[in-house]
């Protein structure tokens, strides 16, 4: 083995190997999922896949060419770590089905240490030592001999003259490519992080602009009242007894009076959008002022408190963090969403303002270990699954794990309500409505975080519930069918509808406003 590497070898030779690796390697979901989703006959699909294999290898080849003899030993570093990033998004893909598209990145760049380790096992270290350091290795070691100039001009200038020629052989295939673009570039390697990754920064740098301010408003009375949005982590409506589930994991919010149980929609699949949509007024790929900002700037009292991340750009006085809720409350365990309700009675009686707002970013329903995110008198559905990984292999332990996760959301908002419904000297609200759903192996898919346009409805379908104190507001009927009329409401909402109904609830009276998009009258 070490002679091997050290013979020397061609440029010519390297690149070949490298790039023929990594189509055997790294590809085999990219190929798969072009053989399932063509309606070409066995002759079209045969000669499809062969040029998407030549395809491949030439371009491979030229860019490993160029790397080596332009970059040297940088390029050899850079190509070990593709092998790297390579088997490591290839093993999310097989074990998860996920898709490396600009949603996944962006779930990447807002995930910490805390969530990440939950992925980290002995599977995917022995994985990625298999099909990423090992032939990173060999990027390293193995003596190249670089060659002239005018070979690189040859070969290089070759390999892209074959893909120009493959490409022009399929230009019927233009139209089918162009309805598939989304998926076959999240699934192929490296160039499904790489391109990916630089769109989501450049996505970043355009949204450190100030956001985009909206007009000025005015609150119109002096009545007190408070609202508490809760907004829900990976909560799935189809596991909510509330929406008909057969388990029981809301018992108590099931026979809380006053609960106005709406079917929703998330505009997203992962939660910097979901959460994103929650707040603003309307759907935009801008970003414009968001509700709590907006609310603040207008003089309600506003109070952020989250065990999650991902939000757009918070500017309020009072953005407390679970690390910043345990060092006030040290006796909570800040390792459950109990913390974020902690002393919220005594917050909002030393206000001294008539509106407040207080939003609960909570992390109760996120994977992959969903059996860490309840305190274990929760845990009324057994045995449960430790992890997404081990519940691919038992699918009723995952569920169990996941319901529980159900079962402690139920204690938490019933427990906020109580509270709310207690403190009569003020008119108060809860909202409950989660960024997204989640997947628990359908079709042999877990979590969240697909494109929309191929996300089943558990990642898009979500919980969204309301409860309001006596003589606060009075809320539009829902229409049955399809078309909702003046002053009605569609069967399904989305997310949107949170921003207006909080403007109407905290009496603010703005140009930003939409009646449309308001539950209440």
């Amino acid at each position: 083995m070490m002679n091997f590497l050290h013979k020397p070898i061609t440029l010519f030779r390297f690149s070949l190997v490298v790039s023929i690796a990594t189509l055997l390697l790294y590809n085999f979901p990219f190929f798969n999922y072009v053989a399932h989703n063509t309606n070409e006959s066995l002759g079209g699909q045969i000669f499809l896949q062969a040029s998407l294999v030549i395809i491949m290898l030439a371009l491979n080849f030229a860019v490993t060419y160029l790397i080596i003899y332009l970059t040297r030993i940088v390029g050899r570093i850079l190509l070990a770590l593709f092998s790297i990033l390579n088997a490591t998004a290839v093993y999310f893909i097989y074990t998860y089905s996920v898709m490396i598209d600009a949603t996944t990145i962006e779930n990447v760049f807002n995930t910490r240490y805390s969530e990440a380790s939950g992925f980290i096992n002995w599977t995917l270290l022995l994985f990625v030592l298999a099909f990423g350091i090992l032939p990173a290795l060999y990027c390293i070691l193995r003596p190249v001999v670089i060659g002239t100039a005018k070979k690189m001009g040859i070969y290089c200038g070759g390999a892209i003259a074959i893909v120009l020629i493959t490409l022009l052989a399929n230009i019927s295939q233009t139209l089918w490519i162009s309805q598939h673009d989304t998926e076959l570039g999240a699934l192929v390697q490296p160039w499904s992080y790489t391109v990916n990754t630089c769109r989501v920064i450049s996505r970043h740098n355009d949204e450190q602009a100030e956001e985009i301010k909206l007009p000025d408003g005015k609150i119109t009375d002096d009545e007190k009242a408070v609202v508490v949005l809760v907004i829900g982590e990976s909560a799935r409506k189809a596991n909510f007894q509330l929406y008909g589930y057969e388990r029981e994991t809301n018992p108590l919010l099931s026979k809380q009076e006053g609960l106005k149980v709406y079917q929703a929609n998330s505009c997203a699949t992962y939660t910097t959008a979901g959460v994103k949509a929650i707040l603003e007024p309307q759907d935009s790929g801008d970003l414009y002022e968001v509700l709590p900002n907006y609310a603040f700037r207008t003089g309600v009292d506003v109070s952020w408190r989250s065990s999650n991340w991902g939000e757009p750009p918070i500017h309020i006085d009072e953005y407390l963090t679970d690390n910043d809720l345990a060092s006030i409350y040290p006796d909570e365990d800040k390792a459950y969403d109990g913390i974020l309700i902690k002393g919220l009675r005594e917050r909002i009686d030393s206000s001294k303002s008539n509106k407040v707002l207080i939003i609960l970013h909570t992390s109760t329903s996120h994977g992959p270990k969903y059996s860490e995110k309840y305190p274990k008198e929760f845990e009324v559905f057994s045995p449960v699954a430790a992890s997404v990984e081990e519940g691919e292999k038992n699918l009723d332990q995952l569920i169990n794990a996941y319901d529980n996760t159900i079962r402690y959301t139920d204690f938490l908002v019933d427990s906020l309500i109580n509270t709310l419904r207690s403190m009569t000297n003020w008119k108060s609200a809860m909202i409950y409505i989660s960024d997204h759903g989640e997947s628990l192996g359908e079709n042999k898919i877990f979590m969240h975080g697909m494109p929309m346009k191929l996300a089943p409805k558990v990642q898009y379908e979500i919980p969204f519930f309301v409860w309001t104190s006596d003589n606060f507001r009075e809320y539009k009927n829902t229409t049955s069918g399809e078309n909702a009329s003046e002053g009605e409401l569609p069967a399904v909402l989305e997310q949107h509808y949170i921003f207006h109904s909080v403007l109407n609830l905290l009496s603010i009276q703005s140009p930003a406003y939409n009646k449309d998009y308001d539950i209440f009258k």
